[in-house]
């Protein structure tokens, strides 16, 4: 808070260093100058108290304020090529820049109304955010084509008339703004966009009575320079104010917006409508056509660019989504089914035998009897990642359906079938999982089975179901093989270290 006040008593110094200026210099030099400078300063400490209060913020507000940093930074290149125009009168298209920059610097406060307060991020979707920036970009061509260039006495100068649209745009954002406080829910969304409304219908107001008031003959480092300083203080005390006073909530259901065809044909529509403004603007200013169809195409090709990455990202997401298992993130019934296959083919052409260990978690309707769905879901999660862990990098494992999981594990005979299903049956037994204060004994059955021809994959899952139905009957938490094990099969298996799960 002691930062806060020295900020603030800066400012305040500012301003009547600001007030003197103009009492001393009035709009002779270098009193124009020095106003635009100190109105400068005034609008970099915005950018930074802005900043800093994105900083310190979450979800909707903090994307908030970075719209306000970056609405003041475009404020503050304005100023600053006003600064350089009286400097340099010479330089006309200072002028120009400037003005164009000022009529759309609120243009990013108008981007917060997509601004979703419910949703826990609160971010501003990219797509969203590039369709406005392109509409912005015809709004640019528009303006420059219906109201800069032909009502212009020079290149460097604006009629009054030209300034009408600025007004219908900052008022509409204004007007919008103070709807949104109003009806919003959000009680951090109804302060930053209460506040702000006023803040831009006062501005509105002031720039008003500039441009058709008592300031309408006025130039740089008359008296009503001191009336937009002082209108600078208000965004910088909300800024250096600002406490989040509710944390974002997280929907239990996001909805996902429909998106229909016609409304695409907009996006297609935009860039041929700025290319045939622009086509008329280049008549007159062909740098300034060509800075605008430049920027249209960046648009298009950045959304072109983001549309691409997200068809890609849900393609993954499907192929992810189609061949996992949605309680335990292990390859589903099909997919292991598949890998099963696949692993078969090429044993076949390399003359190597694949082997297949299926396994049932035991007495696991007991678990979900006395201990509800929901624990026995857990447990399945719990053996599904303790099996996962102990296998070899290149074995897969699946759940082949209920409690039971399949392991396919390329290049394994017999022995080093039996070696890998006992690893998994010790690290499972071993595991002590703790639900509801009380500790639940887990074990595995596992039967096994070896091959190395695809066509017989239907005989070699039923071998090893046959396997562990043996190994079921004949106590549990052991391992069957379909055939008598070979000499020295199952030593030389170190003990797992005891792993312990709380549910």
């Amino acid at each position: 808070m002691r930062r806060e006040r020295a900020v603030l008593t800066i400012a305040a110094v500012l301003l009547l260093v600001h007030t003197a200026t103009i009492a001393v210099f009035g709009t002779a030099a270098p009193g124009p100058a020095l106003s635009d400078f100190v109105q400068l300063i005034l609008g970099g400490m915005v950018i930074l108290a802005s900043a800093h209060a994105s900083s310190r913020s979450e979800g909707v507000a903090r994307s908030f304020w970075r719209l306000v940093a970056a609405a003041f930074a475009i404020w503050f290149v304005a100023q600053g090529l006003g600064l350089c125009r009286d400097l340099f009168p010479a330089v006309d298209a200072a002028q120009w820049i400037s003005n164009l920059l000022f009529c759309f610097w609120f243009v990013p406060l108008a981007m917060a109304m997509f601004l979703d307060p419910d949703n826990e991020a609160g971010g501003l979707d990219t797509l969203v955010a590039l369709d406005f920036v392109q509409a912005v970009i015809v709004c640019v061509a528009a303006y420059l084509y219906f109201f800069y260039l032909p009502m212009s006495d020079s290149r460097g100068a604006l009629a009054h008339a030209v300034w009408a649209p600025y007004f219908v745009g900052s008022g509409f954002v204004a007007g919008s703004f103070l709807l949104r406080a109003i009806i919003t829910r959000s009680g951090v969304a109804r302060a930053l966009f209460g506040r702000f409304g006023a803040f831009l219908v006062i501005s509105s107001i002031c720039d008003g009575l500039y441009y058709y008031g008592p300031g309408r003959n006025l130039k740089t480092g008359a008296w009503f320079d001191i009336i937009w300083s002082t209108l600078l203080m208000f965004p910088l005390a909300l800024a250096l104010t600002w406490k989040q006073a509710e944390a974002p909530h997280a929907p239990l259901h996001t909805p996902k917006p429909e998106k229909k065809i016609h409304t695409e044909l907009f996006h297609l529509f935009y860039p041929l409508v700025v290319l045939a403004m622009s086509l008329q603007i280049a008549r007159e200013h062909l740098v300034l056509a060509s800075a605008v169809v430049f920027f249209s195409f960046v648009c298009s090709s950045a959304r072109l660019l983001v549309t691409q990455h997200r068809l890609v990202q849900a393609q993954d997401a499907l192929r992810r989504e189609a061949a996992r298992d949605s309680l335990t993130g292990l390859w589903n019934r099909k997919a292991i089914l598949d890998i099963l296959e696949r692993e078969l083919l090429r044993a076949e052409r390399q003359g190597q035998q694949v082997g297949l260990i299926m396994a049932d978690v035991d007495h696991f309707k007991s678990v979900n009897d006395s201990r509800g769905h929901v624990a026995g879901d857990l447990v399945l999660r719990i053996i599904g990642s303790e099996v996962a862990s102990v296998v070899r990098p290149y074995d897969s494992v699946g759940r082949y359906g209920g409690e039971e999981f399949l392991i396919v594990a390329p290049n394994c005979g017999n022995s080093a079938t039996w070696e890998l299903a006992e690893r998994v049956r010790v690290s499972v037994a071993n595991c002590s999982v703790v639900t509801g204060g009380s500790s639940v004994s887990v074990s595995l059955s596992l039967g096994i089975a070896t091959g190395n021809s695809a066509s017989d994959s239907e005989k070699l899952l039923h071998a090893a179901d046959t396997a562990l139905y043996q190994a079921k009957n004949a106590g549990r938490n052991r391992v069957e093989p379909t055939a008598v094990r070979a000499a020295g099969i199952g030593q030389n298996i170190e003990p797992a270290a005891q792993s312990k799960f709380w549910l």
